[in-house]
């Protein structure tokens, strides 16, 4: 009796946890977003350290399976990406219009970037991207995944960080 009893809590516990994890989600638009993606798993480790003529440098180095996905992501007037993290680094270029990104720890102070700019997010920035402009937003983004069985998921849906942040 007492086993069932244990049995039927953790069970209602686990239904619970699912309705608040489902409740308190901040998803994206459901309409206006399109998102064609492309992964594969890195044939070799990276060891870039490379300096340019302009004194610029870049430095990426890989240790083990990674995966490196990379999105085509357009986004209509008026879309909302919500609340979300990325689970490894994020480097975005925005082809068209001007996308919106609001960060968790100042989540009413949005920054803008227009086309032909190029922003990074990092896996443990909760951000939320916005397409408040009257144009479609086209963005390509590549991330830095780890190769895993399933795949990684790319978007990680978060709760909304205080009341009256955005969505």
């Amino acid at each position: 009796m007492l086993r069932r009893m244990v049995l039927l809590l953790v069970a209602l516990l686990a239904v619970l946890a699912v309705f608040v994890t489902t409740a308190l989600a901040t998803p994206p638009s459901p309409t206006g977003i399109v998102v064609v993606t492309a992964r594969g798993e890195l044939a070799e480790p990276l060891n870039v350290n490379t300096k340019f003529d302009n004194d610029a440098k870049v430095r990426i180095k890989t240790d083990g399976p990674v995966e490196l996905i990379v999105q085509r992501i357009e986004a209509a007037p008026g879309s909302t990406f919500g609340w979300h993290t990325h689970p490894g680094e994020n480097v975005n270029v925005v082809a068209q219009g001007t996308v919106t990104i609001y960060h968790d720890e100042h989540c009413t102070e949005g920054i803008a970037y227009g086309t032909g700019s190029a922003f990074p997010t990092h896996p443990d920035g909760i951000h939320l991207a916005r397409n408040d402009g009257t144009e479609t937003v086209v963005i390509f983004a590549t991330y830095y995944a780890p190769k895993t069985t399933p795949p990684t998921a790319v978007r990680l849906d978060q709760p909304l960080p205080a009341p009256g942040c955005p969505q």
